[in-house]
């Protein structure tokens, strides 16, 4: 008596040339669609590296530097802040409160916006939240503009 066998499915890692989309939207316009070999944005609890063929997923975001790889492998980053992400179907949706592209970021006025908001009144804990979350977002700003002098 002959047994059909299945055979176990080949399982085969995505090539280098797999592309995933990356969308940015903030309230004002979609900021960014382009077409990446992966992508890292700040959720608000760490970092999500998103390849090709990642499960669906979705999260609160944090503040900070999304990157991603492009059709030349270059690094590109941008600047986000706050709302959510979704990972479905090669896709990777970013919907945030603000966006600033490296190109739009002046890296004397980052570094003076980390001045100024170290100096914010820290008298009441509204004031020592206001004040930290404009220290964290200036770092990020500053460490975009570190970023693209080292690329």
């Amino acid at each position: 008596m002959r047994q059909n066998r299945i055979k176990p499915e080949k399982k085969t890692m995505p090539s280098r040339s797999s592309k995933i989309r990356c969308v940015v939207v903030t309230p004002d316009r979609q900021v960014l669609d382009v077409l990446a070999v992966d992508v890292v944005f700040p959720a608000h609890d760490g970092l999500v590296g998103i390849c090709r063929d990642h499960s669906p997923f979705l999260c609160k975001l944090g503040m900070g530097l999304l990157r991603y790889r492009d059709k030349q492998n270059n690094s590109v980053a941008m600047f986000i802040s706050n709302g959510f992400g979704q990972v479905r179907d090669n896709e990777v949706t970013i919907i945030t409160s603000e966006a600033i592209a490296e190109s739009q970021i002046n890296a004397l006025q980052a570094e003076q916006e980390l001045l100024d908001a170290e100096e914010m009144s820290k008298f009441t804990l509204k004031q020592v939240a206001r004040r930290d979350r404009a220290i964290q977002r200036a770092k990020e700003l500053v460490k975009l503009t570190k970023a693209r002098v080292q690329d």
